[in-house]
């Protein structure tokens, strides 16, 4: 383990100090009455049972007994201490992960699939828990174990206890080279554990289209492959484990029995009492169950490393879109891009805007049309900076808006998009997300407007009623409106509509477009639509084409110019 991630983990666990500092104050106790254990029996056999002094035989086992209870009360103790701290400790990291993974710009989520994330929120942070909980009370233990048996197997024949020595060297090179194999195959183990996390994320959320192609078996193929992989590793990490574990066993035992055939000679030729063999070996016993205790947990801790790289490689990263900058008094909505360009970040290669160039007066409703792949929704996706162009600029009011307050700047845009994203809560607390602080009437009032309240009002629960997965348990008008109802709530000054009647039938299209047109009001707005019927009544419509705009103007304009894009596009949804 690197320094680096020693200091990750010793940052993690400061707010636990006094916690562990008491949990170490038990482990020193219920180590030091574990190591008065030989020192007892050595007392009896050397000046009770030998001289046979029936009389002192019961006050030596009443110390044991003592013994025995302070080290039962004071490990138990030192369990629970460290125990508890280890579980804080993990749940705040697991906290502080997802707060960094929500704090990350948009395309940090195009190069990060969900299954991965997921994966280290889970498995990588379930690892660590083993390791900063039960395994560090444990490690810790045997390590006390260990080093005061050591000392008292010196105190007791320094003769024996040099010899014993020679086993040290070898375990400890083990524990070096494996422990650096055990750590190597579980970062790897959890990288391949984190794609068939993904796997399975995409599967089970597009159940639909997995079964409507008759794809069962080849996903269940796929993830069967991608869990097979992870058994390699996590076979690899095993036998590590299990040939450290032998060669710690090996030569611990090899150790004992040359102990009892040089300490048995001692005790025959007078050197040493019988009560000393016993105290030495018992002490040894201790020691070598200790050290190959810390083998296995070795191997554990070096698992949880790799973890935790996987971990803190979230934590310790910088978001690209700080939320900083200006926060204006007021806002009136005069929108304007200015020779913007732009590449995705995972396709630098493909420029998706080329030199946008337009501007939305406050109030106004502009449209935005085109055949698909042609810009549209990047556009749109530019206004709240999800992503920042690679080029030129884009003003709110005149001002640059990479310089405003990003929460502020995402507080006056509200979007409906064709596909409304819902929280698996209920109709209340979809709408209320909006605007948390909203009063019951507000939200009953934005329902309303929103053409929403009637469909709510139908439900057994009403607004209690819970809308399934991203909204599963609603139709699409439904979802649409209460999405429109969100919006009214949070009363944005700036809109944007991203297809957001396009996959409704006649009736419900009826009844979003009113709710719309009821959102609109007073507000600018950025339609994206594909169906031209619906950008008729719209003060400006742009024409986008590979990354550029090829016309403007009015609907009646535009269809005037019978070579031009719009003209074009209007005559296919015709025919």
């Amino acid at each position: 383990m690197n320094n680096k991630t020693l200091k990750r983990m010793l940052r993690v666990a400061r707010p636990e100090l006094t916690s562990l500092s008491w949990g170490l104050v038990f482990l020193v106790i219920s180590s030091a009455s574990a190591l008065a254990y030989p020192q007892l029996m050595r007392w009896m056999i050397d000046n009770v049972l030998t001289p046979k002094k029936l009389d002192m035989l019961l006050p030596v086992i009443l110390g044991l007994f003592l013994a025995f209870l302070v080290q039962g009360i004071t490990s138990s103790l030192r369990y629970f201490l460290f125990t508890m701290s280890g579980e804080r400790i993990v749940i705040r990291l697991r906290q502080k992960l997802y707060e960094r993974i929500l704090a990350q710009e948009v395309s940090f989520f195009d190069l990060n699939r969900t299954g991965d994330l997921m994966s280290r929120l889970s498995s990588d942070c379930q690892t660590l828990q083993n390791a900063v909980s039960i395994n560090v009370s444990m490690g810790l233990r045997n390590l006390g174990q260990v080093i005061g048996g050591l000392g008292f197997m010196f105190y007791t024949s320094w003769k024996l206890s040099a010899l014993m020595l020679v086993m040290i060297p070898p375990i400890a090179g083990a524990a070096a080279v494996f422990g650096k194999k055990i750590r190597k195959n579980s970062k790897i183990f959890y990288s391949v554990l984190s794609e068939g996390s993904t796997i399975a994320n995409e599967t089970i959320s597009g159940v639909r289209t997995v079964k409507s192609f008759v794809q069962e078996a080849a996903e269940i193929g796929r993830y069967r492959a991608s869990m097979e992989l992870a058994l390699v590793y996590v076979r690899k990490g095993i036998v590590a484990t299990t040939t450290l574990m032998t060669v710690a066993t090996i030569f611990g035992l090899g150790a004992i029995c040359y102990v009892l055939w040089y300490g048995g000679r001692e005790v025959i030729l007078g050197n040493l009492t019988s009560g000393d063999m016993t105290q030495f070996l018992l002490y040894l016993m201790l020691v070598a169950i200790g050290v190959g205790s810390l083998g296995s947990l070795w191997g554990d801790f070096m698992a949880a490393v790799g973890a935790s790289e996987r971990v803190f490689d979230i934590i310790e990263r910088e978001p690209e879109h700080l939320d900083v900058g200006k926060t204006p008094g007021h806002i009136q909505g005069v929108l304007e891009f200015k020779d913007v360009r732009f590449h995705y970040p995972t396709r630098t290669d493909i420029e998706v805007l080329r030199g946008i160039n337009f501007k939305v007066q406050q109030g106004q409703a502009v449209a935005l049309v085109g055949s698909s792949g042609g810009g549209k929704t990047t556009i749109a996706s530019l206004l709240p900076r999800y992503y920042e162009p690679t080029l030129g600029q884009i003003l709110l009011d005149g001002e640059p808006i990479h310089e405003i307050k990003l929460g502020w700047l995402r507080e006056q845009i509200g979007v409906v998009s064709q596909e409304p994203v819902l929280i698996s809560t209920t109709i209340e607390e979809n709408i209320r997300y909006g605007k948390p602080e909203a009063t019951d009437a507000d939200v009953a009032a934005a329902a309303q407007a929103a053409n929403a309240l009637e469909f709510i009002r139908s439900f057994p629960e009403g607004m209690k009623t819970r809308v399934g997965e991203k909204g599963l348990q609603l139709s699409g008008g439904q979802k649409q409106r209460v999405a429109i109802a969100r919006a009214l709530l949070k009363n944005p000054k700036i809109l944007i509509l991203d297809e957001a009647t396009s996959n409704l039938d006649t009736a419900s299209e009826y009844l979003v477009q009113e709710a719309l047109q009821r959102l609109m009001e007073g507000r600018t707005t950025l339609i994206i639509a594909h169906r031209l019927a619906t950008v008729r009544n719209a003060d400006n419509i742009f024409v986008i084409q590979n990354g550029t705009i090829v016309q403007s103007g009015i609907h009646d304009v535009l269809i005037a110019d019978k070579e031009g894009l719009y003209f074009e596009l209007l005559q296919r949804q015709i025919h």
